[in-house]
């Protein structure tokens, strides 16, 4: 039998290796792009970090960007009254003092917005405004109100002076003051037959005969005194706030009259919304509307 043996014997092979530089080494030993097995039990999503806007909105509940709560709330806004209200001689024709109210609330956090509702009229006397409230005109729009203005007085005075303008007493403005503080006393009570919390603004008047005549008149005494019954009935509500505005009129030194004489312009009116900003955070509106009207400082 031919036995055939194969005699392997121990040989080496040589095989050429390309050379590393080493940068390419150390580049083959990152690991960073190697997907690495998810161990899904183990695995926890990280929460998304919130931006200093979030953050701030959260805390003080305000839509950050625009400086408004996150609650904001539209506001009812009703104006009742006469020229001044109605804005007689504001060049600019922005409703007298009402719309830079506006212009000032909205301003406000918690004001979304305001809708203004001015129902001023030229000429208009109190007893005529309390024969429009008796007779319901304004019911709807006082329910649902969250602030009220009022200016009233100036068409009482004025009714006595067209009157007998040669034969002017000083009682004949007695007994017509009387019957004023009568009527506006009515005036509150029929706003709070309907609306027993909403903020008024009881804005006083001025004398326009001021800078029309030169010699000392009864009228200066007059007006305060009307003033004062006006500031006496704010006192006596909890809600309500007196507005004095007898002196931005005593002289036109800084021109806030209208070619009149008589009404304000609209420098005048800007002054007067002034005032009555300041007057309303002198009476704490912010409190008295648990937060919902103030002015941004």
């Amino acid at each position: 039998m031919l036995c055939c043996c194969l005699l392997l014997t121990a040989c080496t092979v040589t095989v050429d290796e390309p050379e590393v530089t080493p940068e390419e080494y150390e580049k083959s030993l990152d690991t960073t792009n190697i997907p690495m097995p998810i161990d899904d039990a183990l695995y926890v999503e990280q929460p998304k970090k919130e931006s200093i806007i979030e953050k701030l909105s959260d805390i003080f509940q305000l839509d950050w960007l625009n400086r408004k709560e996150i609650d904001a709330q539209d506001i009812q806004y009703i104006a009742l009254g006469d020229s001044l209200t109605d804005g007689v001689g504001d060049e600019y024709t922005r409703q007298g003092y009402t719309e830079r109210l506006v212009e000032r609330l909205e301003k406000w956090p918690a004001v979304a917005s305001i809708t203004l509702d001015n129902r001023g009229k030229r000429g208009r006397r109190s007893e005529q405004l309390l024969q429009l409230l008796e007779k319901g005109h304004y019911d709807k729009e006082l329910a649902v109100a969250n602030l009220v203005t009022i200016t009233m007085g100036g068409n009482d005075v004025m009714k006595i002076v067209k009157s007998d303008i040669f034969s002017l007493k000083k009682e004949m403005f007695d007994q017509e003051r009387a019957n004023f503080k009568n009527n506006y006393e009515q005036i509150i009570t029929q706003i709070r037959a309907r609306n027993a919390e909403v903020p008024l603004i009881l804005i006083g008047f001025y004398n326009p005969f001021s800078i029309v005549v030169d010699e000392t008149t009864p009228f200066e005494e007059i007006i305060v005194e009307w003033n004062n019954d006006i500031m006496e009935l704010a006192l006596q509500d909890e809600q309500a706030c007196f507005v004095p505005v007898m002196d931005l009129f005593h002289t036109n030194e800084n021109l806030v009259y209208h070619t009149d004489f008589f009404h304000p312009n609209a420098k005048g009116y800007e002054r007067m919304t002034e005032r009555i900003v300041t007057a309303m955070e002198a009476c704490n509106i912010e409190a008295m509307t648990d937060g919902l009207i103030g002015f941004e400082e």
